[in-house]
């Protein structure tokens, strides 16, 4: 279940295992912590410490998302796991330049292969034209046999750039123009696809932080994203791999939404914002999708799994190269 907390005048209190909700000094809702996948939180509502600390021992990842002003966003979540080793690892290998290009390549090829999930939304909902698709994909095979021959870590970003690059000027010259995408801008978003992506971006970063925690690692220190104060690099390394699942859940909610002028607003200086009164389908359609999400590499549409469940797998499975790439790389 995932709350959404974003009603003036709300208070929150931690009693008995549930997070109540008030308004007015009368309950509203109680909602048991066990149940809770995911909370969010528009705006300023008061809150005792209590609830911070409970959501944080209970696991329960938790966005702070501003009401108005500048989209700034904030988490919340499990304190770092104590597992010494698997954090001594990561920073042996990303003090070793091939290990570091090896970690780079190795999300970026998920990330490839991960295309495919985002162009069968495109094909099923957009009539994507076989010309189009052909082009694309012969821009992910070129794309796969530069990060192949990439020597380092910033020629693997190249190639992760480029690639986002052409994959958001598809998207453009796609989806249809009353959403009014030239490609992709954030800081404040300009158009509605690119308020929802960075809000879906938003939802799964702190999905991927909270996997990380829990799992031990040092979520500062990344491969791909170079460390940067008050940067969380390894949570952007992991979430590379699970970006085209944002983006095809957008191009879905989009074209199976109805939605009209008013289901969006627009600022000068936060740009372009999803209304309150369509907050909820949005929400709801999240909470559905962050269940069945589409597996990392499956071309398929049919391999699905909870977010969580699929973080964890790819955290298995990255801990398991590491070690790897630790005893070829260990002591160079």
């Amino acid at each position: 279940m995932i709350c959404v907390i974003d009603r003036k005048n709300t208070a929150l209190r931690f009693r008995a295992g549930c997070l109540q909700l008030y308004r007015k000094k009368k309950m509203i809702r109680s909602l048991p912590l066990a149940q809770l996948d995911q909370v969010v939180v528009y705006g300023n509502p008061t809150a005792e410490t209590s609830v911070w600390l409970n959501l944080a021992e209970a696991g329960v990842p938790v966005v702070l998302l501003s009401a108005r002003g500048t989209q700034k966003s904030a988490m919340l979540g499990s304190t770092l796991a104590v597992r010494l080793p698997l954090r001594r690892m990561q920073h042996r290998l990303a003090d070793r330049d091939p290990a570091c290009r090896a970690m780079a390549a190795w999300f970026i090829g998920k990330k490839i292969a991960s295309y495919q999930v985002p162009l069968a939304v495109l094909t099923r909902d957009y009539r994507l034209n076989s010309a189009t698709f052909r082009d694309f994909t012969a821009k992910l095979n070129h794309a796969a046999h530069r990060l192949d021959n990439a020597a380092t870590v910033s020629e693997v970003m190249g190639v992760e750039g480029s690639l986002a690059q052409a994959w958001f000027k598809l998207l453009a010259g796609i989806l249809p123009a009353r959403y009014r995408f030239t490609g992709r801008n954030r800081r404040p978003p300009r158009d509605p696809v690119n308020s929802l992506l960075s809000l879906a971006y938003t939802m799964l970063f702190s999905e991927i932080r909270q996997g990380l925690l829990v799992e031990g690692f040092d979520t500062s220190l990344g491969f791909l994203h170079q460390e940067y104060p008050g940067r969380e690099a390894l949570a952007l390394d992991f979430q590379e791999i699970f970006r085209t699942g944002v983006d095809a859940f957008v191009l879905s909610w989009l074209a199976h939404t109805h939605l009209d002028k008013t289901s969006f607003y627009y600022r000068q200086e936060e740009g372009c914002r999803l209304a309150k009164a369509t907050r909820p389908l949005f929400y709801q359609a999240w909470a559905l999708f962050r269940e069945e999400w589409p597996r990392p590499g499956k071309e398929q549409m049919d391999h699905h799994g909870h977010i969580r469940e699929l973080v964890a797998g790819q955290t298995t499975e990255a801990r398991n190269y590491m070690a790897d790439l630790l005893e070829k790389f260990g002591d160079i």
